[in-house]
């Protein structure tokens, strides 16, 4: 069983707001990243992630927000995350398409 939560647009945006050490990962591809994103979120497309997983690592303990457009590659990646010990993972469910918040 997965132990990364997946959560909804408001739920994110309290995320956000509340958590000063949290990291956000856009796992788009960067030809998407570059058209708009969450404020502060970092570009490590999925395909790409496997090779970034050891520079990710001394985050392993913060709380990691992962997108993408519609929820489905940012599980798989918090999945990934998850097989390499990360534990405060959340997948924005809906992806972007979902999200009412600030993006830029």
């Amino acid at each position: 069983m997965s132990s990364f939560k997946s959560i909804n647009s408001m739920q994110a945006q309290n995320l956000i707001k509340d958590c000063k050490d949290l990291m956000i990962i856009d796992v788009r591809r960067y030809s998407e990243f570059k058209e708009n994103k969450i404020p502060n979120a970092i570009n490590i497309p999925v395909e790409e992630l496997e090779w970034e997983i050891e520079e990710l690592k001394e985050n392993k303990d913060k709380p990691i927000l992962v997108y993408c457009k519609a929820g489905h590659k940012s599980a798989l990646a918090c999945q990934m995350l998850e097989e390499e010990g990360f534990t405060k993972l959340y997948n924005l469910g809906q992806g972007l398409l979902g999200y009412i918040g600030t993006v830029e």
